[in-house]
């Protein structure tokens, strides 16, 4: 199963400091929540895991990271990224990261990724992948935007220590977003809800508290 994402987020930092940031793998993949770089192989290769939840299912993909394209002048790199877990279940991303500079020193950080997805994994379905995919990438920028406040030199040296973040990839996130979408569209964004609107919502806080 495949899946196409692509997004972009506005960095207040200027284009140059964006790149020293995302050209530096072993540090920039620390912002990827679950992921760390457990052997940096050469300048291009790498080694790491990643953890991945899903309601009652934990993955770890054990797999290799390839910086396959460099262009310093464009300010855009290509990784590609493959795993296994124990499972049988397997990934592989290509990701293509751009970034733009714009006005008032700020940067847009564009990113366009392939994920196939085989095994235990794939059986979620693109639905249910795509949404919470959504929620890692913007936590990634979130953790861009913070790695951009600390020296260069706070750099994570000892990734074969470091253990991953706490997977973020699970079912409740998914449940939280698309809860917050299903009352936004009943709801509206009225300051001054209605006595139909205040009904509407104690009924629907009662059906999900009864499931």
């Amino acid at each position: 199963m495949k899946v196409e994402l692509e997004k972009s987020f506005v960095i207040k930092a200027a284009v140059a400091d964006c790149w020293q940031l995302l050209s530096d793998i072993p540090r920039v993949a620390t912002c990827m929540p679950g992921a760390s770089i457990t052997q940096v192989i050469d300048a291009s290769h790498f080694v790491g895991l990643v953890m991945v939840s899903i309601g009652p299912m934990r993955l770890q993909f054990a797999g290799d990271l390839e910086l396959d394209m460099i262009d310093v002048s464009a300010y855009k790199l290509v990784l590609i990224a493959t795993g296994t877990d124990k499972s049988g279940s397997s990934a592989t991303m290509k990701l293509t990261a751009t970034l733009v500079e714009k006005e008032n020193h700020q940067t847009l950080l564009h990113g366009q990724a392939e994920v196939t997805v085989n095994g235990q994994l794939a059986q979620f379905g693109s639905r249910m992948i795509a949404p919470v995919s959504d929620v890692i990438l913007s936590q990634f920028a979130d953790q861009f935007r913070q790695k951009l406040l600390q020296p260069s030199t706070v750099a994570e040296a000892s990734v074969a220590s470091k253990k991953p973040e706490k997977p973020v990839l699970n079912a409740s996130i998914l449940l939280w977003a698309s809860a917050k979408k299903l009352l936004s569209s009943l709801w509206g964004k009225s300051d001054s809800p209605s006595t139909d609107d205040n009904h509407r919502k104690s009924s629907i806080w009662s059906w999900l508290y009864r499931k």
